[in-house]
């Protein structure tokens, strides 16, 4: 009966190690990219929950001009007065490549016209918290359901002076490359970027920009992406972002 019995033990551990090897093969030899995926995941996750380079790789995108004559501090203090809002940095995998989706917002009269952007807006009433502002803000605009969105963690907050808004920036993926239905009267279209280009430093340029009004900047740093240029607000968190991504 011992033996009967030692002979059932070792052959169910047996069972059972190779049962796991073969879910190990499984997934790491034939389906590699699933396995890279969610090591690529971890890694970020971990990165967003560690010390964020913040403020320092926020001024990275920022033109001399707006930035010194207020002062670094002074420059990112936050009024009391100021309001509330939420974006998200969404990533995905398409054709086998990492990418992250942005916005071109349509002609209007404010001053953020046909800017590049991440989805995202104003808190309301009924939202939660940071976060589900900009989950249903992107549910809105990009018509994505915000179940499907994975929250990994948060980008260092930034103030936008012109507006008045306080932003706290979100970090997302998706398990499934997106199928946009973007509100026309919100989004004039999707700015898909592969993530490599974000890391390529030849994407950081500087130029001239003319902003809401005519007026012109000189010198302001931008990211030529998917032959638009991205600048502001959107460049600095994204620059934070970059380094955050840069997992090389």
């Amino acid at each position: 009966m011992k033996l009967r019995k030692y002979c059932q033990d070792h052959l169910k551990l047996l069972s059972d190690f190779y049962g796991n090897l073969y879910l190990y093969l499984e997934i790491v030899l034939l389906n590699p990219s699933s396995f890279a995926m969610q090591d690529f995941i971890n890694t970020i996750q971990q990165r967003l929950q560690d010390p964020l380079p913040g403020i320092e790789a926020q001024m990275k995108m920022i033109s001399n001009k707006l930035a010194a004559p207020l002062g670094t501090q002074s420059r990112f203090k936050v009024p009391e007065t100021h309001k509330k809002a939420s974006v998200l940095a969404l990533l995905y995998q398409k054709s086998g490549a990492w990418h992250l989706a942005l916005m071109q917002r349509p002609e209007s009269p404010f001053a953020h016209s046909r800017q590049v952007s991440f989805p995202g807006g104003g808190a309301e009433e009924g939202d939660m918290d940071e976060s589900h502002t900009a989950l249903r803000e992107t549910e809105e605009e990009f018509g994505i359901p915000k179940e499907k969105i994975n929250l990994l963690g948060k980008l260092t907050q930034v103030y936008i002076p012109v507006s008045n808004y306080l932003v706290h920036p979100f970090v997302g993926y998706m398990n499934e490359e997106p199928v946009f239905n973007p509100d026309p009267n919100e989004v004039e279209h999707i700015v898909e970027v592969l993530l490599s280009d974000l890391l390529d430093p030849a994407n950081r340029k500087i130029k001239e920009i003319e902003v809401h009004g005519g007026v012109k900047l000189p010198d302001v740093p931008y990211f030529h992406l998917s032959d638009k240029t991205i600048w502001g607000a959107t460049a600095m968190m994204l620059s934070e972002l970059a380094e955050i991504l840069n997992v090389d």
